[in-house]
């Protein structure tokens, strides 16, 4: 109780209004210029513990809005207890309407993370658009460290799934548990591994709002 009281009075004070709904205990670091805005009604609840795997000792989530930095919602979207979600310096996540990420997810954005409407996600999740660290090749070029990372509606994504930077996922897609997904997922398709492939198409999950 006390947890949620401190975070509520620490995000009104951070950014003037309760777009942002912190249940539980959490670590919270809002720059001055961050922003939260909010696209049609709706919030972001940020610790829910429905259908989740989160052990007692690791509930606590990770808020960090860097300088500049830019969270837009398009709906009520919840993303599940012991995760992290970090936004670096002009950086901007858009999070869809009826969303929701499960226990453990880890996003961190560099320059912008776009998440659509109904997508559900499961727990232990990774979403990241850049490597965050250069490297250079044989013939010396320096591979671009940070792309976009889109995700469309309807999709589905199982637990312990990784989304690497550049990948763009198409409606009513279908990522199966553990993959790791370094290319773009056609509309309407399943893919699994790791590196993940394409092993069905012309699927629609039935995903209900909350």
């Amino acid at each position: 109780m006390f947890y949620t009281l401190l975070n509520k009075l620490i995000l009104r004070w951070k950014l003037g209004h309760s777009l942002l709904r912190i249940k539980g205990k959490a670590k919270i670091r809002i720059k001055k210029s961050a922003s939260v805005k909010q696209r049609s009604n709706g919030r972001l609840t940020l610790g829910y513990g429905d259908c989740t795997i989160a052990r007692f000792t690791h509930t606590g989530c990770n808020l960090n809005l860097m300088s500049h930095s830019q969270l837009v919602l398009n709906g009520n979207s919840m993303i599940g207890l012991g995760s992290a979600l970090t936004l670096e310096e002009n950086a901007t996540l858009q999070l869809g309407s009826s969303t929701y990420i499960c226990a453990g997810a880890t996003i961190r954005v560099a320059h912008k993370v776009s998440i659509g409407d109904q997508c559900a996600i499961s727990w232990n999740v990774t979403i990241m658009d850049s490597d965050f660290h250069e490297y250079t090749l044989e013939d010396g070029t320096i591979p671009e460290k940070t792309k976009e990372v889109v995700i469309g509606n309807n999709v589905w994504i199982g637990n312990n799934v990784l989304i690497l930077k550049g990948v763009n996922i198409g409606d009513n897609a279908i990522i199966a548990a553990g993959s790791v997904v370094t290319k773009n997922v056609p509309e309407g398709s399943v893919v699994a591994g790791n590196p993940a492939k394409m092993i069905k198409s012309g699927v629609k999950p039935i995903n209900p709002k909350f």
